[in-house]
């Protein structure tokens, strides 16, 4: 009950706000992993109570915070909210369950830290270095692709018919997001070593930054090639999930090569 207000403040945020849209997947994905891992509970051994007082205090000092604080934003105040939210359910599970079952249970329960909105700090961070970064990408693009391209700034690109500038907008952070957990997810459900799961999710920042370029290197090509009107475009303020789905090619197809490579067997040489 003393979460319902923040929690019913972070749904609206989830219905109303693109970046956040995922938020409320998360907990349904969390019960889901739980769910089929029933079967491997091991034998039950005693609860840490330490480390869950640590735990809920912790909820309890963050929940503290929000109810005192005036946030500047309703993302910072609804991500201490949820933080504490998070730490909570953890606190009952090291109250409830000891080490063993949370080993098997880990994932689940670290998962939840998506369902923690992101503060403005963070996203103005994430944007800057999407922004950047795709923006030194795609003039290389550009340049590569033989256009007379000048750069009077690191965000600015001035062509033969018309000046574009990388907007924050233009950083793809939700797309990002969004790739970045399924290929969390993506290594939980068919990569069972842990550096191949991290290869996988460390893969989709590059890739991001690279679909990002591309996306500011075709609408530069047209704009070039066709007339400066493409810059209004349903490629441009639009054509976001077609890139995203473009993204999921090298995505999904080295998944499938790291998947295949586990599933390969090792030849044993005989006496």
């Amino acid at each position: 009950m003393a979460f319902f207000k923040p929690l019913y403040g972070l749904i609206q945020l989830a219905l109303n706000t693109d970046l956040h849209s995922h938020l409320i997947l998360i907990p349904v994905a969390s019960v889901y992993f739980a769910w089929i891992k029933k079967g491997e509970i091991p034998v039950a051994t005693p609860p840490n109570k330490t480390l869950a007082i640590a735990t809920a205090i912790a909820a309890a000092a963050l929940s503290a915070y929000y109810w005192t604080t005036d946030f500047v934003s309703v993302e910072n105040g609804l991500a201490a909210s949820t933080l504490a939210y998070v730490l909570l359910i953890i606190a009952a599970a090291l109250f409830c369950f000891g080490p063993n079952v949370l080993r098997t249970q880990s994932f689940s329960l670290w998962f939840l830290i998506f369902f923690v909105p992101m503060p403005l700090i963070v996203q103005e961070w994430a944007n800057t270095f999407f922004q950047y970064t795709s923006a030194e990408v795609s003039y290389q693009m550009v340049k590569s692709a033989n256009i007379s391209i000048f750069r009077p700034g690191p965000l600015t690109f001035e062509l033969s018919t018309i000046q574009i500038h990388v907007a924050p907008s233009c950083s793809g952070i939700r797309s990002s997001l969004v790739l970045v957990i399924t290929s969390i997810v993506a290594g939980e459900l068919f990569l069972n070593s842990k550096w191949k799961r991290w290869f996988l999710v460390f893969f989709v920042i590059p890739l991001a930054i690279v679909r990002n370029a591309f996306r500011i290197s075709t609408i530069s090509y047209l704009c070039v090639h066709i007339g400066p009107h493409m810059i209004d475009h349903w490629i441009h303020h639009k054509g976001g999930p077609f890139f995203f789905g473009l993204s999921l090619i090298p995505f999904f197809t080295l998944l499938y090569w790291l998947w295949k490579k586990e599933k390969q067997p090792i030849a044993t040489i005989g006496d």
